[in-house]
């Protein structure tokens, strides 16, 4: 009995420009399948990052405050003001359904040596989302206690320090450039903070020596479960909570990050639409390719073979075809975002498990469909081959 097994790779010795033809094809729509999913993912972590760099949905002030803060300028990552009160005048907000969740800022000053002033803000990392987003070292950065986050416009000293207060405190990360007074402000926890406000005592400023940093409070970031409702929410604080003012940006925040949803939903739009361009052009070169084929077809009718043997050799060929391109498709474009994907995907790089798995579905994808084509393809070429030895007899 003749083994069918090595006549798929004798078929593509015996033509190798057929068979490059349809790997070279392979090949580039593995790539783009892989490139794809690969900027996909960057863009929608951009997307993403971008989303949560907006800030908060509205803040919360104490009424003390309401004077000193221009509404038309707002910075919702929080606007410094140097007011403090207690958090227990919150405490109602806990009954307002739409707010998914909180974060306290505290800020206060010191004067540089050069005499300008540099905002000392004390956040929340457990509950931050509204500062956090913005560290160049990563979301999650934390600075040990003792050490801060350096705005992006910040003087620093030779050994990576901001002198606050007559004392060298160590820079543990830093903040991106976000074109407000945040670049030029430092970031600390609560417990820093605290440290620094005996800092202060010790060098004979008293003005911050009765606040508690983890009991007052200059401003509340607020992140809603709903965008849409921050009017009706804003109204809720400023009519049930007493002596706060709820202040949001206007519209601009909500527009940015409609904006940015909509972009997200063009991108897989888009992205649907290229490959589905891809996968009719890999169909259309699988017809002609397959319609060479018809006497090559016919001898093997002509021997006697099945429909189901003929399938079976040439679908195990076409997989194999395709098995080749893929791989040698999804290596390229591995090799190509391992030396340029940084600057394509603006920094961002998936982690290699992410990327093995795109790669794998990428492979697996591109084998799954050619071979359909091919098998499409021919049934069609069968058909017409049986019709016409029927018409012959």
């Amino acid at each position: 009995m003749i083994s069918l097994k090595n006549i798929p790779i004798k078929n593509m010795r015996t033509h190798p420009v057929r068979t490059l033809i349809l790997i070279i094809l392979t090949l580039a729509q593995a790539f783009c399948a892989f490139s794809g999913m690969m900027m996909m993912q960057g863009m929608h972590q951009e997307l993403k990052l971008s989303e949560a760099r907006l800030g908060a949905d509205l803040l919360v002030y104490p009424s003390a405050a309401s004077s000193k803060i221009d509404t038309g300028k707002l910075i919702m990552q929080g606007t410094p003001v140097p007011v403090y009160k207690n958090r227990s005048m919150l405490d109602k907000m806990n009954f307002c359904e739409g707010i998914e969740a909180v974060s306290h800022q505290i800020y206060i000053s010191d004067t540089l040596p050069d005499g300008n002033t540099i905002w000392i803000i004390g956040y929340e990392p457990d509950t931050d989302f509204a500062i956090s987003p913005w560290i160049e070292e990563g979301a999650d950065t934390v600075p040990a206690r003792g050490s801060l986050i350096s705005g992006s416009r910040v003087a620093q000293g030779d050994n990576q320090s901001v002198t606050l207060f007559q004392r060298e405190w160590p820079i543990g990360a830093h903040l991106e450039e976000t074109g407000s007074v945040l670049d030029y402000s430092v970031f600390v926890s609560m417990d820093t903070l605290q440290d620094i406000i005996q800092a202060s005592i010790e060098a004979g400023v008293d003005k911050y020596a009765s606040i508690d940093p983890y009991s007052i409070y200059s401003v509340a970031l607020v992140r809603l479960n709903d965008r849409s409702t921050v009017n009706s929410v804003t109204d809720w604080i400023n009519i049930y909570v007493r002596k706060v003012i709820a202040v949001r940006s206007e519209e601009t925040l909500t527009r940015a990050a409609t904006s940015i949803q909509g972009t997200a939903r063009t991108m897989v739009m888009i992205a649907a639409l290229a490959w589905l361009v891809l996968l009719l052009a890999l169909g259309i070169s699988q017809s002609m390719l397959m319609k060479e084929r018809k006497r090559e077809i016919y001898v093997w009718h002509s021997l006697g073979a099945s429909r189901a043997i003929v399938r079976k050799v040439l679908l195990s060929e076409a997989g194999l075809v395709h098995l080749i391109g893929a791989v040698a498709g999804v290596v390229l474009a591995f090799l190509f975002y391992a030396i340029f994907g940084g600057a394509l995907l603006s920094g961002y790089m998936p982690s290699l498990a992410s990327g093995l798995l795109i790669a794998l579905i990428s492979i697996l994808l591109n084998v799954i469909v050619g071979v359909l084509f091919a098998r499409s393809a021919l049934r069609k070429v069968t058909d017409r081959l049986d019709s016409q030895m029927l018409l012959t007899v």
